[in-house]
């Protein structure tokens, strides 16, 4: 493959990110070795609606954001007219964190000369600098690889994912209580979520060993769930706040920011709090992609995972027991508040 130079890239560079929040999130990396690469260019991030306002308060990378108007709700637009809007900014570059076909047709319909990306569903004959993608490599690690490859490899390593925050009023200032925010997940979530009942011995178990203020967080579709899960732990006198529904993406990082702990499926929840520096435990059954190519590299988390062998893909996580759960949030809580 022939190594793109810097001085060839005179315009804005494009950075086309993944669809879900945990996977953007992972990308920042990538972005930093940009803006070292390329210190007085304009880079622009291409989002989709949901994602845009938690990367727009950026006080480090020097982004800007795209709404990605394929995926806009209130006025969605068609792949040629986000291609005709991309035209105009004159990009001398593009970079695909996403694998699909129609983000290379994007970049080509808008004229983007240097387009970079994994050779991947197609797209190979679109793209000016393509690598072959290893499977086995971690979210970050693919992001950065692309980077690195395609610029004659100036990086020998990559930093960690960071989201700016700024101060919540939704989580209570109390010297007395430990916050700690939780994400159990609902049914929505199919195997990732972590069942009610095994929910509530958890956080009553570890209520007994942390005096904790409990702030549940998710979204609207989990609020019957989580509605349990907050009646289960007043019954129990326990402190907590339930936020189901109640934040908004960019909230959620804040409440996230200002807790002590996270408790977290493998879930967009789970990114933020590494993101954030927050320490977390994640409880990890069958996921959406193997665990080893998604899991925070931060050294303040720890993974519960399982090791059942059940045939059903929802009873994986069933394994991972609440006392377990409750000791793991005890010792990573003991180990931050030492460092």
């Amino acid at each position: 493959m022939k190594q793109l130079q810097t001085n060839q890239v005179s315009g804005a560079i494009l950075v086309v990110l993944p669809k879900f929040i945990g996977d953007a999130i992972n990308t920042l990396p990538a972005v930093a070795m940009l803006r070292e690469l390329y210190p007085n260019n304009d880079i622009h991030l291409l989002a989709r609606p949901y994602m845009c306002d938690i990367f727009v308060r950026d006080t480090q990378y020097r982004i800007n954001i795209i709404r990605d108007t394929r995926y806009d709700k209130e006025d969605k637009q068609s792949t040629f007219a986000l291609a005709k809007s991309l035209k105009q900014y004159q990009f001398s570059m593009a970079v695909l964190l996403r694998g699909s076909l129609s983000e290379a047709v994007v970049c080509k319909l808008a004229g983007i000369r240097f387009v970079l990306g994994y050779k991947q569903n197609g797209r190979s004959p679109l793209l000016s600098h393509g690598l072959k993608l290893n499977q086995n490599h971690h979210y970050i690690h693919r992001y950065c690889q692309l980077i690195n490859d395609c610029h004659n490899k100036p990086f020998e390593q990559y930093g960690l994912p960071q989201l700016s925050y700024e101060h919540t009023d939704k989580v209570v200032a109390d010297s007395k209580k430990t916050p700690i925010a939780v994400y159990f997940g609902g049914k929505n979530k199919g195997p990732r979520h972590y069942p009610l009942a095994l929910a509530k011995q958890a956080l009553i178990a570890l209520s007994e060993q942390v005096d904790a203020h409990f702030y549940l967080v998710g979204d609207p579709s989990e609020t019957t769930d989580n509605q349990q899960l907050y009646d289960a732990l007043q019954t129990q006198h326990i402190t907590v706040t339930d936020l189901t529904g109640k934040t908004s993406l960019v909230e959620l990082v804040d409440c996230i920011a200002a807790c002590n702990l996270m408790i977290s499926i493998d879930s967009g929840p789970m990114h933020m709090a590494a993101a954030v520096a927050t320490p977390c435990v994640a409880v990890v059954g069958f996921g959406t992609s193997p665990w080893s190519v998604v899991a925070p590299k931060n050294q303040q988390f720890l993974a519960l995972t399982s090791q059942s062998c059940s045939l059903s893909e929802e009873k994986i996580i069933e394994q991972i027991r609440p006392t377990a759960i409750a000791a793991a949030c005890t010792q990573l809580l003991k180990e931050c508040s030492k460092s």
